[in-house]
């Protein structure tokens, strides 16, 4: 499963490694995890902890002893890192073209190599939904279906930015799964945010279709216009319904920041069209998915803590992006 790309001007080091006893490249740990473009998982787990705390009712202290929540945010990185791995086995001829360096490509793991990580990665994510609860694996296995469908053939047609909203709406009933009941899990608020969501998402996957040429100025503006609109339904969400009356308000605000925060780093895309603005503007976008998380959270619990925990998911991933590109 591919993120809507981005680049990162920061300096990667080299992962080369030993050449083997056949003259081939060696593989090394940072190949490995250049391979998964492990940063974006913290986007995922996100969403997880995202639906699990719209539908439990706990504390910070409490997270220690709730195994479902590891197990679930076990599944989305497993389901999440596997689609991402066989991203690259369904592009190794493409990116032998336009990104040489990727590990596929350049030799240092071949297809199969990365396919049978992919399998097992997917597996890890069934298995652990599996162990929560019949919902739980009933989405894990959509889950798997969508990411699948999304990296063999939706990604190449226009309703790839369908595919990709499929597969983070799911992300969050993923987390909310643990509620253990089909009755429990489809109720608001988690269908509402699970819905906006999507909407984000496909905006933002609208927005970075052509981002590796210079992208046309309507199709920039309508990724952002859908994407807004996501965020609109969040806002709606946190205004009609019986959050904390202090919470709620606090979110409304916070929406509307994260909205004309994007509006002005898409804007400055927009003009230009140039591919590496597009592609700093969707990682922009992108990180944005744990802010606006955590602003659900927030608004449906009243909790500051556990908002805190979704948005310092950003610090491993910003430090980890120095070291291996997302894309």
């Amino acid at each position: 499963m591919d993120d809507p790309g981005v680049t990162t001007t920061a300096h990667v080091p080299s992962d080369n490694g030993s050449a083997g006893e056949s003259g081939a490249p060696r593989a090394t740990i940072l190949t490995w995890l250049r391979l998964m473009r492990l940063p974006t998982v913290f986007t995922a787990m996100s969403n997880v902890f995202c639906g699990f705390f719209l539908t439990q009712v706990v504390t910070v202290d409490e997270l220690g002893a709730k195994s479902d929540l590891w197990l679930l945010l076990l599944s989305g990185a497993g389901l999440y890192l596997g689609g991402m791995v066989l991203n690259d086995v369904c592009d190794a001829a493409l990116d032998a073209v336009e990104r040489p360096e990727r590990p596929i490509p350049s030799g240092r793991i071949s297809r199969t190599q990365a396919l049978t990580l992919a399998l097992a990665l997917m597996l890890i994510g069934l298995i652990s939904a599996a162990a929560v609860s019949g919902p739980s694996f009933v989405v894990a296995v959509t889950l798997a279906l969508a990411v699948v469908a999304y990296d063999t053939f939706l990604k190449k047609s226009a309703a790839g930015s369908i595919g990709m909203g499929i597969c983070r709406f799911l992300n969050i009933m993923l987390g909310a799964s643990a509620v253990g009941s089909w009755e429990q899990l489809l109720q608001l608020p988690q269908l509402g945010v699970a819905a906006a969501l999507f909407t984000y998402v496909f905006g933002v996957t609208w927005f970075a279709r052509h981002e590796a040429v210079i992208s046309a100025t309507r199709s920039l503006q309508l990724g952002l216009a859908i994407a807004l609109c996501g965020i609109a339904v969040n806002g709606g969400l946190v205004w009609f319904s019986e959050f904390p009356e202090r919470s709620a308000t606090g979110a409304l605000i916070a929406l509307g920041l994260v909205a004309v925060n994007l509006t002005i780093r898409c804007g400055l895309a927009i003009g230009s069209g140039q591919p590496r603005l597009v592609q700093k503007t969707v990682g922009v976008m992108l990180l944005n998915i744990i802010f606006v998380d955590a602003t659900m959270v927030f608004a449906a619990t009243g909790s500051s803590a556990l908002a805190s925990l979704i948005v310092a998911l950003v610090i491993p991933a910003s430090l980890m992006k120095r070291f291996i590109p997302l894309s």
